[in-house]
């Protein structure tokens, strides 16, 4: 009997943690639709860098980095979006496929996640230890930076175009 009690007791904290997190993912969603709707496309980079909650987390994540980041920053296009997040990536001056990096930013949760690639290694500043928790955002641009951008340009062997008749 107090083995049903505390498994009951454990359901109950799951059904309120749950039902609370549904609550505070509703009370953010107009705020996240609004950057998304304001960032997406546009190529006001500085000022998405500088949305105050993505900026001090970047301050956060990145510490004594961000002066690199910014650096490998300096030669980018506009913000981009994949699913719900945003992200700007970039490239330090003369130097792509050298000095590299990325923000990615997730409003509905305020999720930052980042990386610079530097001397042939990415360096990812996140709050997840865990590489398999990383955004999309991140491990697709891994996954860009390791072939060297080449995918982007040549056809890969195992990639066929099919036309419509």
């Amino acid at each position: 009997m107090n083995g049903r009690r505390i498994a009951r007791w454990f359901a109950t904290l799951f059904v309120v943690a749950l039902f609370t997190g549904i609550a505070v993912a509703q009370d953010r969603e107009p705020a996240a639709r609004a950057l998304l709707a304001k960032y997406a496309g546009s190529y006001d980079t500085d000022a998405f860098l500088r949305e105050p909650a993505l900026r001090a987390e970047l301050e956060k994540l990145l510490e004594p980095a961000l002066a690199h980041l910014e650096r490998n920053l300096r030669v980018r296009g506009s913000v981009d979006l994949s699913g719900s997040t945003l992200s700007v990536s970039g490239n330090a001056p003369h130097q792509g496929t050298e000095e590299e990096a990325i923000v990615c930013f997730v409003p509905i949760d305020g999720r930052v996640e980042s990386a610079i690639y530097s001397r042939g290694t990415v360096t990812v500043y996140a709050r997840t230890p865990v590489y398999e928790y990383l955004t999309l955002c991140i491990k697709d641009w891994i996954t860009l930076v390791n072939s060297n951008h080449l995918d982007r340009f040549k056809q890969p062997q195992n990639v066929r175009l099919a036309q419509p008749r």
